[in-house]
């Protein structure tokens, strides 16, 4: 499901659309879509985002990097 206006504001401490849609390509390092409604982003989508910014979530590369040495 889509984030909400309000999940939104809550999560970028943010009302304005196109700074919501800078503070995701500041901290997430991701360019968010945006509509009329704001930017266009799921809960997971963001969980998922979140879990690679903290270090929770491997890439490919990386986890075969490891299994080598």
């Amino acid at each position: 499901m889509r984030l909400t206006a309000e999940r939104l504001t809550e999560i970028t401490h943010l009302t304005r659309k196109s700074a919501q849609v800078a503070w995701f390509r500041q901290y997430l390092g991701v360019d968010v879509p945006c509509d009329r409604f704001g930017p266009i982003l799921t809960d997971t989508a963001y969980e998922k985002l979140l879990e690679k910014k903290l270090g929770l979530v491997q890439n490919s590369a990386t986890a075969q990097t490891k299994q080598k040495v």
